[in-house]
Formats: C-alpha cells, sequence, structure tokens
C-alpha cells in the first residue's frame, strides 16, 4: 500500500507549475506581445512578428535569470548572480533595454520599480 501513495507523491510533487518569473512564453498583461528565448537570446514578438532579438544583452537563458511583465507593459530582467536588473520598455523607435539602477528621486510616486514577483524566493534554512 505504500509504494502507491510513494508513486503518487513522487508525481505530484514533479508537477508543480512554474513560478511566474520562469513561465516561457510569457504574455504581456495585454496579451499583445510575448518573450520567449531563442537559442538562448530574449526575444519579444508581436503574433509571429520578432520585434526585438536582442542579441547584445549581458544576459543569456539560465536558470539564475527571472522575468516578468509590469502593469505598464514593461518586461523586466533579473540577473541572479550579478544581482543585476535590466527593462525593456516599448518606445517610438521600437523596444529599448535599460538597466534599473534601483536610484530613488524626490518623487517617490514616479520612481520606476520592478513588479512584486520578479524576484526569487529567498532559500530556506532546514
Amino acid at each position: 500500500m505504500a509504494r502507491p501513495l510513494l508513486v503518487l507523491l513522487l508525481l505530484l510533487g514533479g508537477c508543480r507549475a512554474a513560478p511566474a518569473n520562469r513561465v516561457l512564453p510569457q504574455r504581456s498583461p495585454g496579451e499583445a506581445y510575448v518573450f520567449d528565448f531563442d537559442h538562448g537570446v530574449p526575444v519579444i514578438r508581436e503574433g509571429r512578428r520578432t520585434l526585438l532579438r536582442d542579441e547584445r544583452a549581458p544576459f543569456r537563458k539560465d536558470p539564475e535569470v527571472y522575468w516578468l511583465w509590469d502593469a505598464g507593459g514593461r518586461l523586466w530582467i533579473y540577473v541572479a548572480p550579478e544581482n543585476a536588473v535590466y527593462y525593456y520598455e516599448r518606445t517610438p523607435e521600437g523596444w529599448r533595454r535599460r538597466v534599473w539602477t534601483g536610484e530613488r528621486s524626490t518623487r517617490p510616486e514616479r520612481d520606476l520599480l520592478p513588479p512584486p514577483g520578479l524576484y526569487p524566493p529567498c532559500p530556506t534554512s532546514k
């Protein structure tokens, strides 16, 4: 009796959904854009049309890279080994990658902040 229960627990444990900051392809809030990696290179598409293929990005797909869209339609990337945060935003000239420094202004209500859930959970001690 214990063996079927063990098999069931192993199957259920392996079927957990990926956290939101690791889902690929990932749709923007309005679902107009899709983020993915193509051979490790970050890509943003609209339908079948590639709007951005960032060959010069300082990161590639990796288990320690996390991504998430914010409510404003910006795509945020957190690179854990470097503790670096980037974001892509749509401009009249197309999508642009920016470095987020975390600096605060005198008007905090205007400060740009990463979306909740971008960072991975802190490791727990056993």
